[in-house]
């Protein structure tokens, strides 16, 4: 199975970095780890492009073994920046790798990755500042508010 390409794909990575978010200007961004059944429905309406370094590779292989995503395996880094129409990125959160100055390193052995454990964190980016967002909220509290006292008020007859 492939995914679909939609225009709106989901990007995926290993790492994040602000220069992904350089395309997005002021907004905010919501972060929560996320299911492999979740990720595969995400990738099915949206689709996914692919963001590793080719000495990646094996890694993309366990993640695609081990869950069955079916995530394309490219043969260059694709650098990828988060826009008005690509506002998802999940990171693959890998864990048991050793790592040399905070990175993955371009080889382990099978039993290295057989002690790996993946997990997946979606990052997501709306246009609106989270203090527009707080704003409305308080407003339409109030609203509603206006509106319960209005309808449950005691008239005097």
């Amino acid at each position: 199975m492939s995914y679909p390409q939609t225009g709106k794909e989901v990007f995926i990575s290993f790492s994040i970095s602000n220069t992904m978010f350089s395309g997005i200007g002021k907004g905010t961004i919501t972060r929560e780890e996320v299911s492999v059944d979740y990720l595969k429905e995400l990738f099915e309406k949206y689709g996914v492009i692919v963001s590793a370094k080719p000495e990646q590779r094996r890694l993309l292989e366990e993640v695609n073994e081990s869950y069955d995503l079916k995530l394309e395996i490219p043969e260059n880094l694709r650098i990828i920046h988060l826009s008005e129409k690509n506002r998802r990125l999940v990171v693959i959160s890998v864990q048991g790798l050793k790592r040399e100055n905070g990175s993955l390193l371009p080889e382990y052995t099978e039993k290295e990755f057989q002690e790996a454990t993946f997990s997946f964190v979606k990052y997501y980016v709306q246009s609106r500042h989270y203090d527009e967002l707080l704003a409305e909220n308080a407003k339409l509290k109030r609203d509603l508010e206006m509106e319960v006292a209005w309808r449950t008020r005691e008239c005097d007859i």
